[in-house]
């Protein structure tokens, strides 16, 4: 019998191609979730460093235009840290959608993957069958020649 061909084995190949791909773009969007929340520490960090200035030099005392300028400076960290907190959101967006992207890769590939092995186990079955049909008949005719000796035995007594 003919080696096991499978018909659609390019399309297996893309299909792990693909899935491979969706891991890396998911490994991707995972990094950038990382550096997105510590980016936000980081924001929350100076935020936290720039109030605590603030109240310090409003308790001991503080000219308004050095007042003005710390405040100033709170605010620019409050839109720095909502800008960072807005890209964490965004980064867990896209990190989701690679996900369900990496999930939908994976189970087309295994689909074709089973089909693969049955179609595997239906070609190894058939190759027995044809293998014990030729020993069954290799019996049939060995069989069949020993009737024919013992019978060419018997008229020759």
């Amino acid at each position: 019998m003919k080696k096991f061909a499978f018909p659609l084995e390019s399309l297996r190949m893309l299909r792990k191609q693909k899935e491979g791909d969706a891991q890396q773009r998911y490994a991707k969007a995972l990094e950038a979730c990382q550096k997105a929340e510590l980016q936000l520490q980081k924001a929350i960090n100076e935020l936290e460093t720039g109030r605590s200035l603030l109240a310090h030099e409003l308790a001991t005392g503080i000219d308004a235009g050095r007042l003005a300028g710390l405040r100033n400076w709170c605010l620019a960290l409050e839109i720095s840290w909502r800008e960072r907190q807005a890209a964490l959101t965004e980064a867990r967006r896209v990190s989701g959608l690679m996900a369900k992207e990496m999930a939908a890769a994976t189970r087309e590939r295994e689909g074709l993957d089973r089909y693969h092995d049955k179609a595997q186990q239906v070609h190894d079955q058939d190759a027995k069958r044809e293998e014990q049909n030729m020993f069954d008949e290799i019996s049939v005719q060995a069989s069949g020649m020993a009737g024919l000796s013992t019978l060419l035995q018997n008229k020759t007594v």
